[in-house]
């Protein structure tokens, strides 16, 4: 490398100049003394699993079609609310009045007055909008697919994959936390779940801090579901599985009787 380079790159004061390990623990402590959002889920077997949901992280719900993954989002966003922490929503897959008609006890949510598909500059710029106005770092997508432009079906593992990352960037620099509720593949699903049943894209798992996958147990009873957290980077926990039962509106966890503990 000729000298003048090497003298230039020596003088360098940028952000991005190298420094220590001990320079950058000391200036994020001073960025950022705690966390901007960790809530909890309302459901303590989540809530053991996961720590809580934390800004910077991204969390995918997944499971077949009306099997809960709404419905969980919707539990979370309640017990959200409950504590001071109202959630941005973009509802793609049901209209607003038949959305919030889906609570009891309305919370307080925030959400576009008109959607827009296919749209990451719109859907940015609404969550800064929200930041800006409400404070909001939660922010709900149900589903990845409205975001996707579904006319690029050659390279559809490859736009999602953008998208993904676009949302994972966003959750890290923003300091929100990101749910994004995915679909699974087409086909039965009689066996148990797992990252890899999710649709179209290996991506979404990949650049995911956690996966939980939602699937209804009518085997065991109509109202009965089933979470399993199939990894969450932070906490290390893998496969943790939490039983459900839906009471009201909204999901619970659910004693397991000794009979099927065995």
């Amino acid at each position: 490398m000729e000298a003048a380079k090497i003298e230039r790159l020596q003088a360098y004061d940028g952000e991005d100049q190298i420094t220590t390990s001990h320079e950058m623990q000391i200036r994020l402590m001073a960025e950022k003394a705690a966390e901007y959002i960790n809530v909890k889920s309302g459901i303590t077997g989540i809530d053991l699993a996961c720590e809580g949901f934390r800004d910077g992280e991204l969390i995918t719900i997944s499971g077949p079609t009306k099997n809960g993954k709404t419905l969980l989002a919707q539990t979370f966003t309640y017990n959200f609310s409950r504590q001071g922490q109202p959630p941005l929503w973009f509802s793609f897959e049901v209209p607003a009045r038949q959305f919030l008609s889906q609570f009891s006890d309305l919370p307080l949510i925030y959400m576009p007055g008109k959607l827009k598909a296919r749209a990451m500059d719109w859907f940015e710029d609404r969550v800064y909008e929200s930041f800006a106005k409400f404070n909001t770092r939660i922010i709900f997508i149900d589903h990845l697919h409205f975001l996707v432009d579904m006319a690029k079906q050659g390279q559809m593992s490859i736009e999602i994959g953008t998208i993904i990352r676009k949302l994972k960037t966003m959750a890290v620099e923003g300091n929100f936390v990101i749910f994004l509720l995915c679909h699974t593949k087409m086909g039965r699903h009689d066996g148990t779940l797992s990252y890899e049943s999710i649709r179209d894209s290996s991506f979404i798992s990949q650049e995911s801090d956690s996966v939980i996958m939602v699937q209804r147990k009518p085997d065991i009873a109509d109202n009965a579901a089933r979470a399993r957290i199939e990894f969450h980077r932070r906490t290390g926990v893998m496969e943790r599985v939490v039983e459900l039962v839906k009471i009201g509106n909204y999901l619970k966890e659910r004693a397991i009787g000794r009979e099927e503990s065995r």
